[in-house]
């Protein structure tokens, strides 16, 4: 049961004041894929979710990022994408997420801190 898991998401900053009022919605303009996607990506970890999304060389031209915890519920539809070793890394999230469950849990200018401090320790 994921509904005790919270899960973690990266945004850019300027899609806030549109994700404060509808929330996360499948579908919309991507950041990190060549069209629309049909889901909303996630991870347990906000440093995993950092590196799945913003940390992509193709999204370095986007300044500043929003961590966003969702709350996951019973009823969401959620699929875990295929993974290696033993932890569940990203999740892809088919059904929007209304705003109620949302926690903005804050801003990250890209240039401020390098990518590189993100990066699993080897």
């Amino acid at each position: 049961m994921l509904s005790s898991l919270p899960l973690y998401h990266w945004s850019p900053s300027d899609r806030y004041d549109s994700i404060r009022l509808h929330g996360l919605r499948p579908r919309q303009e991507q950041t990190v894929a060549s069209g629309p996607l049909h889901y909303i990506c996630a991870s347990p970890d906000p440093r995993r979710a950092w590196l799945l999304s913003a940390a992509t060389d193709w999204c370095s031209e986007i300044d500043e990022w929003d961590l966003w915890s969702i709350h996951v519920a019973d009823s969401d539809e959620i699929h875990v994408r295929p993974f290696y070793g033993t932890q569940a890394e990203e999740f892809k999230i088919r059904n929007p997420i209304g705003a109620d469950r949302l926690w903005w849990v804050g801003r990250r200018n890209n240039a401020a801190v390098p990518a590189t401090i993100l990066e699993p320790a080897t």
